[in-house]
């Protein structure tokens, strides 16, 4: 991510949250947020659904502070489940891709990341099955607590991020279209050099963007 911050939400710091500009398929740059657990993968918001996550923040603070428990129906934020779970012993959120929450649920200990076997054919040896993780991100009550106290300072640097994301990708687009002008097929692939470009042009967007606010 470019233009990172990020935020412990225990004293731990196991579980994170980073606000940044994150590289998309499409090539372009977009603000999200990303909720962490132990590992590099987390749970992504755009903006729109960081919003209504806020919007269900309330209805998460009750249940891991009542004497209840019951669990409640879980919340679905595009692909992305809120379930209301226990996790050793104690009352936990957990947020998982929708795509993945059955299996997630199927799992009687749940911990950051979860181990899954993905399905193999029949001509595969059981020792060669390919192992994969699925992306579970758990909150009792003390992670939760941290994540409220951040809220603001994540709103406030994702607005901030908003404003740039134009001129960054505008940078990145200039750099390519002037490589592709500059540099003569005869001698370079212009491919290879895009590619390479792409590959690093999180720090050349930075430093562009970084003259125009001086």
């Amino acid at each position: 991510m470019l233009f990172t911050t990020t935020y412990g939400l225990n004293n731990s710091h196991t579980k994170t949250i980073h606000v940044g500009l994150q590289r998309m398929n499409e090539g372009i740059f977009k603000p999200l947020v990303k909720l962490s657990g132990n590992n590099a993968d987390g749970i992504y918001f755009d903006a729109e659904s960081w919003k209504q996550f806020q919007d269900n923040m309330g209805y998460m603070n009750e249940y891991l502070t009542s004497d209840n428990r019951t669990k409640t129906n879980s919340v679905i934020i595009k692909n992305i489940s809120i379930s209301f779970t226990t996790s050793y012993g104690a009352k936990s959120i957990l947020l998982a891709y929708k795509d993945e929450e059955k299996e997630l649920r199927s799992m009687e200990n749940i911990s950051g990341y979860l181990r899954k076997e993905e399905v193999a054919s029949d001509s595969t040896p059981p020792s060669k099955k390919r192992r994969t993780f699925a992306v579970a991100i758990v909150m009792q009550k003390t992670t939760f607590l941290g994540l409220q106290n951040v809220v603001k300072c994540v709103d406030a640097h994702l607005k901030q991020l908003e404003s740039l994301t134009d001129n960054v990708n505008k940078c990145a687009q200039y750099l390519i279209r002037e490589i592709e002008l500059k540099l003569s097929v005869s001698y370079v692939n212009q491919e290879i050099i895009k590619l390479t470009l792409r590959g690093n042009y999180e720090k050349l967007s930075a430093m562009y963007v970084h003259k125009l606010m001086i």
